[in-house]
């Protein structure tokens, strides 16, 4: 606890950083309680409360210049940096790479692999994680993955109060957050109770088979993320994401009679 004497006089408040330090060791362990395997990412120490992983998407952008993606990668890259991103990987400066992969909720382990052999720092976003299955989130094997970052905002529905966890070795700005007293204790303060609530792999179990209902009624294939159904025609050629046709089906999951 950070006594009131010792806050810059703009911090004073009634909350003290207990459960806040608490919530930062309960996040880490609310990821590794996975039944996929998690490991490979950097030593938990130098893991790090974000404000979601678009705030950990912002400080990349401070840190390097060109952004490599791979085509049905996140679009938030391309509409925040249009003239910076790229997809030829050997001329980026960092590499950004969903996993599960954006455009199909599916693994990006070949993409990643692919990548890692360029000798580029690389960022994995695993904002998925928390509705998928059946995928590996073991980065052990490769050499040159720099941040790994998780978000509670798809598990919890909490987007407009979004939280993450940025494991990173690269000397990110979040690195100074807590000694400069600027801990995000609103963002953080939304989920303490909601670690409990869910485990990382429930929402998965809880609507599976809903998701495959929904996808054998409008001709999809179910992803390994249960809130997409994927389409490889040409019948939903509107959600067009790279190469397949990504349907988002989260509110049929929930509201869905079928």
């Amino acid at each position: 606890m950070i006594s009131n004497a010792a806050r810059p006089i703009e911090f004073y408040g009634s909350y003290d950083l207990e459960d806040y330090t608490d919530f930062h060791v309960r996040f880490i362990e609310w990821i590794k309680s996975s039944e996929q395997p998690v490991a490979g990412l950097p030593p938990d120490n130098q893991s790090f409360i974000v404000s979601g992983i678009t705030d950990a998407f912002h400080q990349t952008y401070s840190l390097y210049n060109k952004i490599g993606i791979y085509k049905g990668e996140y679009g938030y890259h391309e509409k925040v940096f249009p003239d910076r991103v790229t997809y030829d990987l050997e001329k980026a400066n960092v590499i950004i790479i969903s996993h599960p992969f954006s455009a199909d909720g599916e693994c990006s382990h070949s993409k990643i692999a692919q990548a890692d052999k360029l000798g580029i720092p690389i960022f994995i976003d695993c904002a998925f994680f928390g509705v998928c299955a059946g995928i590996s989130f073991d980065f052990s094997q490769y050499k040159n993955i720099h941040s790994v970052c998780f978000s509670l905002s798809k598990t919890f529905g909490t987007g407009w109060q979004r939280v993450g966890l940025l494991y990173t070795i690269d000397n990110y700005p979040a690195r100074v957050y807590s000694d400069w007293q600027y801990p995000l204790t609103a963002c953080a303060e939304r989920h303490y109770d909601l670690l409990s609530k869910y485990g990382p792999d429930d929402l998965y179990k809880k609507y599976r088979f809903k998701q495959e209902q929904i996808c054998s009624k409008l001709g999809l294939v179910p992803s390994s993320t249960v809130i997409f159904g994927l389409d490889y025609t040409n019948k939903y050629d509107q959600y067009k994401r790279g190469d397949v046709n990504r349907l988002c089906i989260s509110q049929g999951l929930i509201y869905d009679p079928l």
